[in-house]
């Protein structure tokens, strides 16, 4: 389902960038998902318990990173839908939140172990630090 199926017409009115990132982080999340319950199982870290549980904490910081991201955009939907003012969100309940962890750079030692988390948290850094620009804009 997409931002605009979901009845998100206001908001893609508003700022199309919204409806596309949702998408985007929609997308994000399913690969996530699809990499901790098939992927990582399989991989030869899962043999060392130390790296095992580095690369878990790593993929807690990828569903981090995605999480944050979602629910600021699901705030920033409901103020296109009426249901927040702009003032409302402004307040740190609705703003991006987790910056110390979720840009931790950490992405290119995780590559080295594992290609496709490696590039999930690469994705999900871009993502993030887009949408962070975009929250001290409107939170100004």
């Amino acid at each position: 389902m997409t931002l605009s199926d979901s009845g998100g017409g206001a908001l893609e009115r508003i700022a199309p960038f919204f409806g596309r990132t949702y998408d985007e982080t929609m997308s994000l999340l399913l690969s996530a998902r699809h990499y901790v319950a098939n992927v990582q199982p399989g991989e030869p870290f899962q043999t060392d318990p130390d790296e095992r549980l580095q690369m878990n904490c790593e993929a807690m910081r990828l569903t981090t990173r995605l999480a944050q991201v979602m629910a600021w955009l699901l705030a920033q939907k409901a103020v296109a839908a009426g249901e927040l003012t702009r003032e409302q969100v402004r307040d740190e309940r609705f703003r991006l939140g987790a910056h110390e962890l979720c840009l931790a750079d950490t992405d290119a030692r995780v590559a080295k172990t594992s290609q496709k988390l490696g590039d999930l948290m690469g994705q999900s850094r871009r993502l993030f630090e887009r949408v962070a620009r975009l929250d001290r804009q409107l939170g100004v």
